[in-house]
This record gives C-alpha cells, sequence and structure tokens, in this order.
C-alpha cells in the first residue's frame, strides 16, 4: 500500500473486488453506476411490460459494465407491490442468483398464455393487410 494511502473500508473492499474485473478498457466507478432512483421500477401488476423492464436492465448492465452482483443486489429496491412480494418469496425459497436467473424466472411467471394471447392480438392487428388497409400512396 503507497504510503500516504488510507486502507480501504470493508465496504469499499468488497465494492472493488466485484469491479476488479471490470477495470482496465472499461475503468468502472461506482459512481458512474446510475442511482437506484434512476433505475426502472416493476410492479407485476395491471398493464405491466416485464420485457421492457428486462430490456432496460440489460442495457444499463452493458453501457455501465455493471456486473451481475450489483444488479442483483438492487432487485428489492426494483421490484415493487406484486413483483416485490414474488421477489421475496422466491429468494428465500431458492437463494441467490445471478441476473440470467431472475431474468428467466420473471419470463416464467409473467410471460403467462394471457400475455402472449394479449402480444400475439396486438401484432397482428398491426400488421398491414392490403385488402382491408389503404395504402398511405
Amino acid at each position: 500500500m503507497p504510503r500516504n494511502s488510507t486502507p480501504l473500508t470493508e465496504e469499499e473492499s468488497s465494492v472493488k473486488g466485484i469491479l476488479t474485473p471490470f477495470l482496465g478498457e472499461n475503468i468502472i466507478s461506482a459512481k458512474d453506476i446510475p442511482k437506484s432512483e434512476e433505475w426502472p421500477t416493476f410492479s407485476g401488476e395491471g398493464e405491466y411490460n416485464h420485457i421492457e423492464f428486462i430490456r432496460t436492465i440489460d442495457m444499463l448492465q452493458e453501457d455501465f459494465h455493471i456486473p451481475d452482483e450489483i444488479i442483483v443486489g438492487k432487485l428489492h429496491s426494483l421490484f415493487t407491490r406484486t413483483a416485490k412480494k414474488w421477489y421475496y418469496k422466491m429468494r428465500q425459497d431458492h437463494g441467490k442468483h445471478d441476473w440470467s436467473w431472475w431474468k428467466s424466472e420473471m419470463i416464467t411467471k409473467w410471460a403467462n398464455n394471457s400475455w402472449r394471447f394479449k402480444m400475439e392480438n396486438a401484432f397482428e392487428s398491426a400488421i398491414f393487410n392490403s385488402e382491408k388497409d389503404k395504402s398511405l400512396t
């Protein structure tokens, strides 16, 4: 350790250990990671869109080189209402897992037959049909 430096706290050491693989060409600092209030939340209720939530988290991970440990550590505050109850139950039953496991579980939970039917209908109604729809030209 350099002469004038202060030792890292346990928390700083832990964060440095998580971020070390990302240092180098993709230098990342904890201050560069968006604050929790800048992340999307997911309630699992009403007109929810789990796919949009997952894609947004994936983009944040890619853009800011955020390790899985940080994403998974934020899930308790990103999930709200029904999704938060589901998260706590899943965490209690299955323990700690990486982000890809949580994505898979979210898709299993919220991409049910009703949701798929709704998405298929929206897609089919958005397709241009030359017999029913008028051309713009």
